[in-house]
């Protein structure tokens, strides 16, 4: 029996699928018989995040933490955000033709969406961005995918050109005023891309920005596709299609992760939140300052399958 039970804690721990979680087929109290445990046995999954959270959405029950409360750079998890506070304001039908302008294309951070001043972008991956031209024109529909399915900055800073907001509010101003009423306490935005590592949270603050943006049908729609085609109207009026990937690796995987939006700076690490319908079970999840792309996606397997062991 004891022979069995080692046999199949080496396929395990040898399996790429768990190859995160550290299993202790030695870790006994003395006099404890390694037959009555619930196998695999593990104290969890081995994490580079410097912080990780999984949360059952119906219960609220915390399955696993990690210094949820660290404060942090959120890189592109921002544009949930930025396409919540869209939604809620727009003024735009759904197919409606959206032209390019200059500006769009310029890759800086704060203005015009705040009244803080530029900064230049520096970091060792190229930005995000839909292949788009000034005077070329998009549907909302698409420049929206676009923004959340490929990360695409520059249709980020479109939906926020487009927002209208009363009196002098800039569109950073109705991010923030949307972090307070979803009381992420320790959240702060300056910019609606994610291109700054000045707009920070936590995971706990971002379990609660994935809740609610998935009462939009909207948000669950364009993270829960894998490929979509983008119908771009040129100068000329030709018509061309781009299309664009989804940045969600397990969106098919066994962990059932239905929707994810993922991040990337220097300043964050790899970072990830989504939602798993895993075995039934509603399960968000949060990565935040994982050490590489692979481990960002393989730490977020580990923790849903973990979280749920029987």
């Amino acid at each position: 029996m004891i022979s069995f039970i080692l046999a199949s804690l080496l396929f395990l721990t040898s399996s790429s699928v768990f190859n995160q979680v550290v299993f202790l087929d030695q870790a006994l109290w003395p006099g404890e018989n390694i037959s009555n445990l619930k196998l695999p046995y593990s104290l969890g999954p081995k994490l580079t995040a410097k912080s990780a959270l999984v949360v059952d959405i119906d219960t609220g029950e915390i399955l696993f933490e990690k210094n949820k409360t660290a404060v942090l750079p959120i890189a592109s998890i921002t544009k949930l955000m930025t396409a919540l506070v869209f939604l809620e304001n727009k003024t735009k039908q759904w197919d409606e033709l959206v032209m390019v302008e200059p500006e769009d294309l310029i890759l800086r951070l704060e203005s015009p969406f705040t009244s803080l001043s530029e900064e230049k972008i520096e970091s060792s991956l190229t930005p995000a961005g839909l292949n788009i031209r000034a005077g070329e024109k998009l549907s909302v529909q698409d420049i929206f995918y676009g923004g959340l399915i490929k990360s695409a900055n520059n249709a980020m800073r479109i939906l926020a050109r487009l927002t209208k907001s009363n009196g002098k509010k800039t569109f950073v101003d109705l991010m923030n005023e949307k972090a307070k009423t979803l009381d992420m306490t320790n959240t702060y935005f300056i910019e609606p891309t994610g291109l700054s590592p000045k707009n920070y949270s936590t995971a706990q603050d971002l379990v609660k920005l994935l809740k609610e943006a998935m009462q939009k049908d909207e948000i669950r729609q364009a993270i829960g596709k894998r490929i979509y085609d983008i119908n771009i109207i040129g100068i000329n009026g030709q018509k061309r299609y781009q299309r664009i990937y989804s940045t969600n690796k397990l969106l098919n995987s066994f962990v059932s992760l239905i929707g994810a939006k993922t991040g990337y700076l220097d300043e964050s690490g790899y970072c990830l939140v989504g939602l798993s319908n895993y075995q039934n079970r509603q399960l968000a999840v949060v990565i935040l300052g994982a050490a590489t792309d692979q481990d960002r996606f393989q730490e977020a397997k580990s923790l849903i399958w973990w979280t749920i062991l029987p």
